[in-house]
């Protein structure tokens, strides 16, 4: 058999790949918000949709003015509550695409898929929504530093709702008012990262803080979804 001529005692030598370099990412310029306080701008439309507990939901945001947005939305609690909302959005404060402070406001009618009469810990009690309902809060944007840069959001409301089914449930306490009053305090905590120029996914967290005693006394918020401008 032949043999290959070698030079004995010659260093080996390494085998050199080349390295791939990696490419940097490439910034995105994204202000679409639903969930924050920048708003979409004068005749700008954004939309979003989030899947999660207690609720699902769904959103529209269409700039009036260029700091005033006009919102609707549609709540769900898989079917058992199906919630309406009509509100806005106002930038108060515009610290540039870094940080922005915001008024936010809107009004609901809730509707339920079993009476209140039949109902113990059911829609009522998860959602904590009543007929209607009216939820003026703060909200507040910061973007982080980097070419895709996360938005973080915090949400804070208070929730006056307006319940047009009372039960007594206390025996022999007669009949209940027209209307009960209750009230509580939506805490969200979250952010919106982009994907695109106009689309970013969302993650939500957060609780409800409750003061009717038929209801629980905090009910955990937890979703994601995406956010999109139109």
């Amino acid at each position: 058999m032949p043999v290959e001529d070698a030079v004995v005692g010659a260093p080996l030598q390494p085998v050199r790949r080349p390295v791939r370099q990696r490419e940097p990412l490439k910034p995105i310029n994204n202000l679409v918000s639903v969930l924050g306080a920048r708003t979409v701008g004068q005749g700008g439309l954004a939309a979003s949709f989030s899947l999660g507990f207690p609720t699902l939901s769904a959103r529209l945001a269409y700039g009036v003015l260029p700091r005033v947005d006009a919102l609707a939305g549609v709540d769900s609690l898989y079917g058992m509550m199906n919630e309406l909302r009509l509100g806005g959005r106002w930038m108060v404060l515009d610290g540039g695409p870094r940080w922005s402070l915001g008024l936010v406001a809107e009004g609901s009618r809730a509707f339920f898929l079993r009476p209140a009469s039949v109902e113990l810990k059911g829609a009522r009690y998860l959602s904590g929504r009543r007929n209607w309902n009216v939820q003026p809060g703060l909200v507040g944007s910061l973007r982080m530093n980097g070419p895709r840069a996360a938005r973080l959001f915090l949400d804070v409301r208070y929730h006056l709702s307006l319940d047009t089914e009372p039960i007594q449930r206390t025996p022999l306490g007669g009949l209940p008012p027209a209307v009960v009053s209750g009230s509580a305090f939506p805490i969200r905590f979250g952010a919106e990262i982009p994907l695109s120029e106009k689309t970013s996914y969302s993650v939500t967290v957060g609780g409800d803080i409750r003061t009717r005693p038929e209801d629980a006394d905090f009910m955990p918020v937890a979703s994601v979804g995406i956010v999109t401008g139109l």
